[in-house]
């Protein structure tokens, strides 16, 4: 989704009428959970927009799982590629003499 299309679903303005695209601005309030909206710089009127934001959601997740897959990737490197579950029990008691 490209800015431009989303600013377009709030020309004109409701409140002034203001149809300049190039009046009206994206912003995104991170500090509340990363809530987009689109201004109007003439009227300081602001459109909260749920497309964006489940953009966002979209791509906050994903970040989030590829970060999970890079964790369980680096545990997998330092475990050595072995499981431990495997090992007969009567190889760990010998392995602790």
């Amino acid at each position: 989704m490209k800015i431009r299309e989303l600013i377009q679903e709030f020309v004109p303005c409701e409140i002034c009428g203001n149809s300049d695209i190039k009046n009206f601005y994206f912003h995104v309030l991170v500090d509340k959970g990363s809530q987009p909206y689109v201004k109007c710089c003439e009227c300081e009127e602001e459109y909260y927009s749920e497309s964006a934001r489940n953009v966002l959601i979209r791509v906050e997740e994903s970040k989030r799982a590829k970060i999970a897959s890079k964790i369980t990737f680096k545990q997998t490197l330092e475990g050595g590629f072995r499981n431990q579950e495997s090992i007969h029990p009567l190889v760990k008691i010998l392995s602790r003499m």
